[in-house]
């Protein structure tokens, strides 16, 4: 499991800057491909869900004059769920 982002600062330790550099550009350019990414086209009454544990996620600008609600909540367990 490798928990992956794009932060100032990152690198990878026991690594010299540019090899680490090199390594999450590497990690990053897979983890973003097309192919393993899904995209949301909002439309109302849509719900999406994820596990933070193996999903990289992020927000993209949207009209503060939309209205959005978000509830976030927890499952207790370290068991990944069954499918």
């Amino acid at each position: 499991m490798l928990y992956l982002g794009r932060r100032r600062m990152a690198y990878i330790d026991g690594l010299d800057l540019a090899e680490s550099e090199a390594l999450l550009d590497e990690l990053w350019s897979y983890a973003t491909k097309p192919a393993l990414c899904w995209k949301n086209v909002w439309r109302v009454g849509d719900l999406v869900l994820w596990d933070n544990r193996c999903t990289m996620h992020r927000r993209d600008p949207f009209d503060a004059a939309a209205r959005r609600v978000m509830h976030r909540t927890q499952v207790k367990g370290e068991a990944p769920p069954m499918a």
